[in-house]
């Protein structure tokens, strides 16, 4: 059975999740904090996040922030000794922060200080990183700059995909928590002090930052394919109509397609028709949707198109020939 600790959880995604999973094979907290609903899909129905409905699930004590007021009221009746952090996706005024005797422990999926903000493991997949890792640390009123309490390394294959170094890092997070949270509750762990001069920062993504461009390489589409899907998203876009010349480039004419795995083919196998298709061309080849890009050709193995379910390339290719195959 789990031993409850003074501690309370902020988490609001499937990085929590993960997280929690393991935290739980051992502890439980005395209160789970995660954000309110949010207006989502074509109706915009207020849906809970997965963290609410896990716990929900789990029968683990869970809220909805609100407000800080009722938090702070909240607080005064379990009277935590620490908080612990893994994906919250708020800032927790520093008020808040105070009301924790131990203070608010951050699990962070990355080796600190490189790749402090809101992007580590997009941007570890983007930089083509051989090693990653997990940092616990406490936080403070800067951009994950606090004290480091442990951090364990991992080494990297190259062909990870975003959720599955996702849950790779939450789990080992759980794993680090379980191995010290009674220790830092008794004031029995030393702490290290990160060195700025080390920190390196990661950006806010947007939807523009998962357009492909025909003209890169095999290896630019994997790692941005593999960092960012499910969000924002890896796509291209294709001209959905006739048009002419002087109308070709309008924004009407093209749909875009959402392109979640590609696969590279061995030039070798190619017939010599398709060697000599251009850059950006598609083809077929055994049944499967290919497309030429600037050093190699690929099969696009699961696409959606614009205002259409997810499939595979095979499906794609039965039911919307007409749009990639014109002539």
């Amino acid at each position: 059975m789990s031993k409850i600790l003074p501690v309370i959880f902020f988490g609001s995604d499937n990085f929590s999740i993960h997280f929690l999973k393991e935290f739980l094979k051992k502890y439980k907290p005395l209160l789970v904090l995660t954000l309110s609903p949010k207006p989502q899909g074509r109706g915009l129905k207020m849906i809970s996040n997965p963290v609410f409905l896990f716990c929900i699930r789990e029968k683990i004590n869970v809220i909805e922030l609100k407000n800080w007021q009722d938090f702070k009221k909240k607080i005064s009746l379990l009277k935590p000794q620490a908080g612990i952090i893994a994906s919250f996706g708020k800032i927790i005024p520093q008020e808040i922060i105070n009301l924790f005797p131990k203070g608010i422990i951050n699990v962070h999926p990355s080796l600190l200080p490189k790749y402090r903000g809101p992007n580590p493991i997009r941007e570890t997949i983007l930089n083509n990183e051989n090693e990653t890792g997990t940092t616990i640390f406490i936080i403070d009123d800067k951009v994950d700059h606090g004290p480091i309490i442990c951090k364990e390394k991992i080494n990297l294959s190259g062909k990870e995909t975003y959720l599955e170094l996702e849950e790779k890092l939450a789990k080992l997070g759980g794993q680090l928590i379980n191995s010290i949270i009674e220790k830092f509750l008794k004031n029995q762990l030393d702490l290290e002090t990160q060195n700025d001069l080390l920190a390196t920062y990661t950006k806010k993504l947007s939807k523009q930052d998962g357009k492909l461009n025909l003209d890169d390489d095999y290896l630019t589409w994997d790692k941005k394919i593999r960092a960012l899907n499910p969000w924002p998203g890896t796509y291209i876009y294709i001209c959905s109509k006739k048009t002419s010349p002087e109308n070709s480039n309008h924004q009407s004419n093209y749909k875009m397609l959402k392109i979640f795995k590609v696969e590279k083919i061995k030039q070798g196998d190619l017939p010599k028709e398709i060697l000599k298709t251009d850059i950006g061309e598609f083809f077929e080849f055994k049944n499967e949707l290919g497309l030429r890009l600037k050093d190699s050709f690929v099969f696009l193995k699961e696409v959606q198109l614009e205002g259409k379910k997810k499939m595979s390339g095979k499906e794609f290719l039965n039911g919307f020939r007409k749009l990639i195959f014109k002539r």
